[in-house]
């Protein structure tokens, strides 16, 4: 069986993980193939073609998880996350559960689950696909953005603040959360619009279902980002659009402790010791 690999790139930790996974691969006869161009930085691991495997497993953080999405998305492969981050609302697996893990990829005895991916899609300019959150945000401290919002091209409100997020369930415990989003279900449909810091009395977050698309419009000639799942897509000149929609294709995550989310919430915020 051939799996896919996608390891943090800095983390010490990460590599003496990723050692113990290439140890217990070999004694199970699983092949383990780097995703991308990463075979010379994973320590010899071959290159391959992901669309051989039957799993990509990720070794890091959430933003690691975040990589190998990139990278398996395009192939409809579902994503395993061995957590060595803070958090890790994306890697379900614990370091102490890296034999038990593999005996049971071996065994390929897994559940999949689907997860809404985001698109946006910026006028004249490129359109990508993400998991966790499209941010429209001000380029310059001090000075707020500007950002004109239509809801299906109807005109609904100018927004002036730090800046938008849109993030989807899976993405509603990262930055949308730090924003005063809510936690959300990940296995839910919808898009969460909640403004950053907004200049208003008005700061509630907006769902709306998932065939809405949203347009966000630089309203002035103060400079405004785009990021997708925390990647740079660059700016938006005054009156250039970002569209903001559901994606075209689901992110698939391999299960194996089929735990539900509120379990997961509580355990991940350090509810549990209440």
């Amino acid at each position: 069986m051939n799996i896919g690999l996608v390891v943090h790139p800095e983390r010490i930790s990460a590599r003496e993980v990723l050692q113990d996974v290439l140890d217990g691969a070999a004694a199970r006869g699983l092949r383990l193939i780097a995703a991308g161009d990463d075979s010379a930085a994973l320590g010899g691991v071959e290159a391959g073609d992901l669309e051989s495997a039957e799993l990509v497993l990720s070794i890091g953080g959430d933003g690691t998880v975040l990589e190998a999405v990139k990278r398996a998305l395009p192939v409809g492969l579902p994503i395993l996350g061995i957590n060595l981050g803070q958090v890790g609302f994306l890697a379900e697996i614990e370091v102490a559960q890296v034999a038990e893990t593999l005996d049971r990829i071996a065994a390929r005895d897994w559940a999949v689950e689907e997860r809404m991916t985001l698109k946006a899609a910026i006028e004249d300019g490129p359109t990508v696909h993400g998991l966790n959150d499209i941010v429209i945000s001000k380029r310059v401290l001090n000075r707020l953005a500007s950002l004109v919002v239509s809801v299906d091209g109807e005109p609904f409100r100018t927004y002036r603040a730090d800046g938008i997020v849109v993030a989807s369930a899976t993405g509603s415990t990262a930055y949308s959360f730090s924003a005063g989003g809510p936690a959300v279900d990940p296995t839910l449909r919808a898009l969460f619009m909640t403004a950053v810091a907004p200049h208003s009395l008005f700061s509630r977050t907006l769902v709306y279902g998932p065939h809405r698309v949203l347009s966000f419009v630089a309203g002035s000639d103060r400079p405004v980002g785009v990021e997708v799942d925390a990647s740079d897509l660059g700016e938006l000149r005054p009156g250039q659009a970002v569209e903001v929609s559901a994606g075209d294709r689901n992110a698939l995550f391999a299960t194996m402790n089929g735990k539900r989310f509120p379990h997961t919430l509580q355990h991940k915020l350090g509810l549990d010791g209440d």
